[in-house]
């Protein structure tokens, strides 16, 4: 009863899902529980013959939700995928099954939320994408070159003597349109493998996200 019960959960994941891009692992993968071999591309979630739900193990962001690894992202596709997915492996689904199960569930639930917030918010994909690459950015990291530290400063010294709501929100537009314009940067540096292009314009995109957030809290804002 159980596993019929799974085994149609497993039957709803939709097929585009299931097979938009080729997935990132490369060697053969058993089932934990049956010990089948699956298809990597095909059987990501569900195992065809226990119906048992899978781990994540190597799978990235781009592949667990059915979108191709890239800076431009389709957020309507995303946010569909998104929960058509939830829905199938959520925590809940797997009230009645064993304990690794539910862990396994919990596991992929938790991944998947992450994956969300990263893939849909421009800086976080950003950052992704260069870690994919093994060009990652480390917290303490900050773009270099003296022109840009010089306007790091004259951009906080001049947020932090702002007082009315129309010059913050003025500002506001500014940092959100250089915001845009390193985006536009990243993409294509990072697209044409200049990845230390693309890492300094996601350097200074993280300046300018921080930016954007003091103005916020000027204005009421969390």
């Amino acid at each position: 009863m159980l596993a019929q019960k799974v085994n149609k959960v497993a039957a709803k994941i939709p097929a585009r899902l299931l097979s938009k891009i080729k997935d990132d692992c490369t060697l053969p993968r058993d089932c934990w529980k049956c010990e089948m071999a699956l298809d990597c591309l095909k059987q990501k979630f569900f195992c065809p013959a226990c119906s048992a739900i899978q781990p994540v193990d190597d799978k990235s962001f781009f592949d667990y939700l059915g979108v191709r690894p890239a800076f431009d992202v389709d957020i309507s596709l995303l946010k569909k995928n998104f929960l058509e997915l939830q829905s199938q492996i959520h925590p809940d689904k797997f009230s009645g099954c064993s304990k690794k199960e539910k862990e396994i569930s919990e596991l992929c639930s938790s991944y998947l939320n992450d994956a969300y917030q990263t893939l849909t918010e421009p800086l976080r994909r950003a950052q992704y994408l260069l870690k994919l690459k093994g060009e990652g950015t480390s917290p303490e990291e900050t773009a270099s070159g003296g022109d840009f530290l010089v306007e790091m400063m004259e951009l906080n010294e001049e947020a932090d003597s702002l007082s009315s709501e129309e010059e913050i929100n003025e500002m506001l537009k500014r940092v959100d349109a250089s915001i845009d314009a390193l985006c536009v940067q990243f993409k294509e540096s990072f697209e044409s493998d200049r990845f230390n292009a693309a890492k300094e314009a996601v350097l200074k995109m993280n300046f300018f996200y921080r930016l954007r957030s003091n103005l916020n809290k000027k204005l009421g804002f969390s």
